[in-house]
């Protein structure tokens, strides 16, 4: 009796410094960790009844190490799959974005068909722009009649 005592207060001194050592980098990890703890302390109880503390801590600890690491894994997938689903979603935007944006001809034909600056600048500010705004291309505009007004908007939305 005095032996299985020790043996439970080592297992639950164990435990305790191991919850508090756990620096488990994912869900498997922690899953395992503390499904190892969890079970050792049950196996340990189940065990001592059985007449057996040592043998029962150690099935418990390693079918709760097994279970914790499957329900883990099981939450790291989920969130892997998650993580993939958002960044599909911002390429998507990312690429909606840049088709509806204004361009530099976009600009040149609006400006040709005689849309105001006003008109000009509001389609920049409301789809975005994808500008070359190279000193060549700002040279090129302003020969093609394109009001400083209308420019400083394309720097200013230049990138996004």
């Amino acid at each position: 009796m005095p032996h299985s005592r020790t043996l439970l207060a080592r297992l639950v001194a164990g435990s305790l410094i191991a919850i508090s050592c756990v620096g488990c980098q994912n869900n498997t990890q922690k899953g395992a960790a503390v499904g190892g703890i969890g079970g050792a302390a049950l196996g340990a109880i189940v065990g001592k009844q059985l007449g057996n503390t040592g043998a029962g801590a150690l099935v418990g600890g390693l079918a709760g190490a097994a279970t914790g690491g499957l329900i883990g894994n099981s939450e790291d997938e989920a969130e892997k799959r998650e993580s993939a689903e958002q960044q599909a979603r911002y390429d998507y935007t990312m690429r909606v974005r840049e088709s509806r944006a204004v361009t530099n001809s976009n600009v040149l034909e609006m400006v040709r068909g005689g849309c105001s600056d006003v008109i000009v600048c509001n389609e920049i500010r409301t789809r975005g722009g994808n500008f070359d705004t190279s000193p060549q291309s700002i040279i090129n505009l302003q020969q093609n009649g394109v009001s400083d007004t209308v420019i400083q908007a394309m720097q200013n939305r230049s990138n996004y």
